[in-house]
């Protein structure tokens, strides 16, 4: 393991980078070599250093020179792990490693990081169909968000002001489902926020979505959304700095009920957890909202094995 660690330090040396790039990846490389000695598995995923480094130092300001860097990096399995202290997920499903997509054009910036998802059966054979079908919604999810900021740039002619940085964390890896969770931010005149959640069901192999986790032609929406608006309410009445859009006077903004689509995980309580983005819900000052849902809103047409306390 030190000797592969050895060979990708002297590969990446050879590759001329910005000197800013190649000591953030010197750092991790030391971090990784430490942490392997120390035979310690890294545990938890945190936010985008890059990005939060980049946001103190106000790099928005002082980009100066008409310059494009864009890299690929693609990062082996073990480097994977000790820079992001991603752990080995379970036995059934893998992040088994990540690229990352970097940017910089003048005041405009982007940091992407696109995971590999790798599916094994019990024996630790790989589930290729499963994988793929994970990685394809990744890939196509991620690509989107590349070529929005590209045409961005471009659309600028070179003046404009923007950081795009996308992160990932695993937020649910229990008995039955593996949940890989996006959080994107876009900086301009402001910060603006969203979401989005990717589940494997460890049983079957297969990608859900929200509606799979109940029985077939149930519904679900109705008891979710209106937990949720008694618990709008009861916030907003415990703290009135707390605004949830339920009798706006802009009829079109009210919350009337959640989407199909909308993003969840399964949180360690074992508890449904509904997550809306930045402005979705509430006013942006709100950031992010969450509402957990207690098991007996839905627990007559939850299928067996998700909501297991």
């Amino acid at each position: 393991m030190n000797h592969n660690l050895e060979q990708i330090k002297q590969d990446y040396q050879n590759i001329k980078v910005p000197d800013s790039l190649r000591q953030q990846v010197e750092t991790s490389i030391s971090q990784a070599k430490s942490d392997l000695e120390r035979e310690r598995i890294p545990k938890g995923l945190g936010r985008n250093s890059i990005f939060r480094s980049w946001l103190a130092k106000g790099c928005l300001a002082v980009a100066a020179a008409a310059l494009l860097l864009t890299f690929l990096i693609n990062i082996s399995a073990p480097i994977a792990y000790a820079m992001e202290q991603i752990p080995m997920i379970g036995a059934v499903v893998k992040v088994v490693n990540f690229r990352i997509y970097w940017s910089q054009d003048k005041q405009m910036e982007a940091n992407i990081k696109v995971p590999e998802i790798r599916v094994e059966d019990e024996g630790g054979k790989e589930i290729a169909e499963a994988s793929q079908s994970m990685n394809d919604k990744i890939q196509a999810y991620t690509d989107e968000i590349i070529a929005a900021y590209e045409a961005d740039v471009k659309a600028s002619g070179g003046e404009g002001t923007q950081a795009v940085d996308l992160d990932y964390e695993v937020v649910t890896d229990n008995d039955r489902l593996f949940s890989l969770w996006f959080h994107q931010t876009v900086v301009m005149a402001g910060a603006n926020q969203s979401e989005k959640i990717y589940h494997i069901d460890k049983k079957t192999g297969n990608m859900v979505t929200l509606k799979d986790l109940f029985e077939d032609g149930a519904d679900y929406i109705t008891p979710i959304s209106e937990n949720i608006k008694e618990q709008m309410k009861t916030q907003m009445e415990e703290d009135e700095s707390k605004v949830y859009w339920l009798d706006d006077e802009v009829e079109e903004w009210n919350f009337k009920e959640i989407s199909e689509d909308v993003d969840f995980y399964i949180n360690e309580s074992d508890k449904l957890v509904v997550v809306f983005d930045e402005y979705e819900v509430a006013p942006g000052y709100m950031g992010v909202v969450s509402f957990e849902i207690p098991t007996e809103v839905v627990e007559p047409i939850v299928k067996e094995g998700y909501l297991t306390e």
